[in-house]
């Protein structure tokens, strides 16, 4: 018997419910370790709003001064916060199906309404149908979010700042969350690019941002590299025959010559397969598999709407086509209260 329309739609959200109890084995999607830690302390974007505001801390105002006697001393005014305030950006993403793939799928449609007239056999085939356009749907979602989170926002008149855009290569340009990097020394990261793939350059440029970072009471909590910047490390540690092999006893010795955790002061060096594809785009200046992301997450924060974050969306069928639609939708944006706790390095 023929499907309508309102059945579609009921099997259509049944489908989704099932792909995501019961997702296919994925063959091709990659890690996306940013969008993972940060979803997991996304604040909400407040309702009514058109900014995502942060109250920032950026001068004592000190008016210290010695006095003895009669002496006089003076006293002045403070002005010791700041604003930074970022946009938040909509995303979408859809796919159609026409009645004619429902035919070639055995699945026939009318435009009767009321009682349900489909088949045990044609829902089935409904609900394999849709199942795999669901997770080309969450997957390329999740592809998407996870690159805008480090791009930079040029990419779009409608995008916005990510980790380049707010831990720069530059760091001593432009505006940044309405506050300017040129004449706000407070306001700039930490940047080493260009450099020799030498175990002494390397851990110098690490220990140096290090402690650039904790100056100002920040600390790394997290490391992202790319492949060629991990390699370069990694080959300078092994180069320098400064690794352990630990032997516990007994009569055998077994040796793994992988590369199970690179480490810097205790923090994981996290490869990010995007990277090493400048995430499908045209290299920039310094590609993205020479970079390495010295950051601390907690002044780093992703925003979503809690009531439109990959949510799916049944838009209906339009007047003039045969056609079904799908999409997924999002509200989101980034905040980085504190540029002065974030650092990034670079291979030449």
């Amino acid at each position: 018997m023929p499907l309508n329309a309102l059945e579609i739609e009921k099997i259509s959200k049944v489908a989704i419910d099932h792909y995501r109890k019961n997702p296919p084995v994925d063959q091709i999607n990659v890690e996306r370790p940013l969008l993972d830690l940060l979803v997991k302390k996304a604040r909400p974007i407040p309702g009514g709003k058109e900014y995502i505001v942060d109250n920032i801390y950026v001068a004592n105002g000190g008016n210290g001064q010695y006095w003895s006697g009669n002496s006089k001393v003076t006293y002045n005014t403070r002005n010791p916060n700041e604003l930074v305030k970022y946009r938040w950006a909509n995303f979408h993403d859809g796919f159609t199906i026409n009645e004619d793939e429902l035919k070639r799928a055995g699945i026939t449609v009318n435009d009767d309404k009321g009682k349900s007239t489909a088949t045990s056999g044609e829902a089935l085939a409904l609900t394999n149908m849709l199942e795999s356009q669901f997770k080309a749907l969450d997957e390329g979602a999740k592809d998407f979010v996870h690159a805008s989170l480090w791009l930079d926002g040029s990419q779009s008149a409608d995008a916005t700042p990510g980790v380049d855009g707010l831990v720069s290569t530059t760091p001593a340009t432009g505006t940044i969350g309405g506050l300017s990097a040129v004449t706000n020394t407070y306001w700039r990261n930490f940047a080493r690019t260009g450099l020799a793939t030498t175990l002494t350059v390397l851990l110098d440029a690490l220990e140096q941002n290090k402690r650039d970072v904790m100056r100002t009471k920040g600390r790394v909590s997290h490391y992202f590299c790319g492949a060629a910047f991990y390699d370069a490390l990694r080959n300078a540690v092994v180069g320098a025959n400064v690794t352990q092999v630990q032997y516990s006893g007994g009569s055998t010795l077994d040796i793994d010559m992988a590369t199970k955790t690179l480490r810097f002061d205790g923090v994981p060096m996290v490869w990010v397969p995007d990277f090493d594809t400048n995430f499908g785009l045209s290299a920039p200046t310094i590609p993205w598999t020479k970079r390495c992301y010295a950051l601390d997450l907690r002044h780093l924060d992703l925003h979503r709407d809690t009531d439109d974050w990959m949510r799916m969306r049944y838009p209906g069928r339009p007047i003039d086509q045969y056609v079904y639609y799908y999409a997924m939708t999002a509200k989101y944006g980034m905040s980085l209260r504190k540029r002065n706790a974030q650092g990034v390095l670079a291979i030449a």
